[in-house]
């Protein structure tokens, strides 16, 4: 993968994911401030569930397409036909398990709501193909277009919904939109595959997928969503509204990390396994990159929380203050290994270790969530950022294996992340605390001085991580390079 491509590749997914965050994000305070917490509740409640079954609409093939070095002309038909067979299945699930759902969540208003999410699942395997395929050919140009106006559309339908009084309904009209508006662009932008019926050559592929699918499942359904399945049932729908909240913005980074740069950085060092060194160089700047982007930005939403949600959302979800302050860091350093971990596990092949992986990690995190659940949806949130914590040494241990990255060269890649974020959060503090009861003012004045103090430390005692982000982002915007000096490998460093 040459550099202006994976540049060219990073830009656009970058402004794919920004868009679609961005937009989502927008019209999800809006809704959130017109519905209220019970109502925004309800349809947490279900979207645990959905989230749980739309792992299983695809069966990891897609990262087999994107995986391979040669792909048939008509293997990515065969695929689709499988999505296919398999959203149509799904969904029947759906309306035959919604009462059962309803009941567990004790809920009865979400046996409509899932009634009416069955669909969805339909038209988001229908997706599954064509993204893998874009993805591979590092065209996300086309997947900018469809997320931003997928999201963009369920939004505004969301909104007028919201605002005619039609409550939880609101939101399920945004998210039923914008899977169906995410299909039609894709059909129009002519990057639909027809389906087919040979399925025989899946075989060729099916150990990998079955793998990366069954890691998929634990890391991106049971481990994520084990928390929201606990407080939704234990705790009800307004506890699941706070938490659900905070997690929200949680997911922007890893969010941003996994679509944007994991996405990019697996079509990429897939393209790297025949050379080390090269694949061990790019797994060190994607995670100094992301994590003087991440650290300091999770610490100044931890630190400005109180603030943060009184003006954004309203008094009335002043009690997922406490909660986005502690899930911050879990989003922060998800965000950093989990992005540059599993694309360089699977771009080498190595699916039975990713496999293990996301059993260990599913069963670390659901420890520390049951380990917090007496405590409410706070204590649910630090068991779920302890695990977090408790898991980086083992990422650690795997990129030893993998590239020969050593634990001193992981300290010294977020070093400078973390000291950056220290002083952002301390600065943001410091003038929260010498502008008290004025919530707006002390947001605006405390956002200010801290994106100063984070830029004054990179300049003063990062300046060489500051000259390798400006090349970065010239780079993104197809500017090319400047001058930073290349990464020098320590002896260390070398593959084990």
């Amino acid at each position: 993968m040459t550099e202006p491509g994976l540049s060219s590749g990073m830009r656009w997914s970058g402004i794919s994911v920004l868009g679609r965050e961005a937009t989502r994000t927008l019209f999800t305070i809006a809704l959130a401030r017109i519905i209220g917490p019970e109502d925004f509740g309800i349809v947490a409640q279900a979207l645990v569930y959905i989230g749980i079954i739309s792992l299983l609409v695809d069966q990891g093939f897609s990262s087999a397409l994107i995986q391979r070095r040669e792909v048939g002309p008509t293997m990515p038909g065969a695929v689709v036909t499988v999505n296919l067979a398999v959203g149509v299945a799904l969904a029947a699930v759906t309306v035959l398990c919604a009462p059962l759902w309803a009941s567990f969540m004790h809920t009865p208003e979400l046996v409509l709501v899932l009634i009416a999410f069955a669909p969805s699942l339909l038209f988001r395997a229908a997706t599954v193909t064509p993204r893998a395929m874009l993805i591979r050919t590092m065209d996300f140009r086309k997947i900018a277009v469809a997320d931003i106006a997928s999201a963009l559309c369920g939004g505004v339908l969301g909104l007028i919904a919201a605002l005619t009084g039609a409550g939880y309904w609101a939101l399920v009209a945004q998210i039923l939109t914008t899977d169906i508006v995410l299909v039609v662009v894709f059909v129009a932008l002519g990057t639909a595959w027809r389906p087919n019926l040979k399925l025989r050559q899946l075989r060729e592929i099916a150990g990998f997928a079955g793998r990366t699918f069954a890691a998929g499942i634990l890391l991106n359904s049971v481990s994520r969503n084990i928390d929201n399945l606990l407080v939704g049932r234990f705790q009800g729908a307004e506890a699941l509204a706070f938490y659900g909240l905070a997690y929200r913005l949680l997911l922007i980074p890893v969010q941003l990390g996994l679509t944007t740069v994991a996405t990019v950085l697996f079509s990429a060092f897939s393209r790297l396994t025949d050379d080390l060194s090269a694949l061990r160089t790019e797994v060190t700047r994607a995670t100094r990159a992301i994590a003087i982007l991440a650290l300091p930005a999770m610490a100044l939403i931890a630190a400005s929380a109180p603030q943060l949600v009184a003006v954004v959302f309203g008094s009335q979800w002043k009690p997922a203050v406490p909660i986005v302050s502690v899930l911050a860091m879990a989003g922060a350093l998800q965000a950093i290994y989990q992005s540059t971990t599993n694309p360089a596990m699977l771009s080498l092949g190595r699916d039975k270790l990713s496999l293990r992986y996301a059993w260990l990690t599913t069963l670390v995190t659901t420890v520390g969530i049951v380990a917090g659940l007496p405590h409410g949806p706070f204590g649910v949130a630090v068991g779920y950022t302890a695990a977090t914590v408790v898991l980086v040494p083992v990422e650690w241990a795997i990129r030893a294996q993998l590239v020969g990255l050593t634990v001193r060269t992981e300290i010294a890649t977020i070093g400078p992340a973390v000291h950056v974020a220290a002083w952002v959060a301390g600065s943001y503090l410091a003038v929260a605390a010498l502008i008290p009861h004025h919530d707006l003012a002390a947001l605006g004045c405390g956002v200010a001085v801290a994106v100063l103090a984070g830029i004054g430390v990179l300049r003063i005692a990062h300046r060489r991580f500051l000259g390798e982000l400006t090349d970065m982002a010239r780079r993104l915007a197809g500017r090319g390079a400047g001058t930073t000096e290349p990464d020098t490998q320590q002896p260390d460093e070398k593959p084990r």
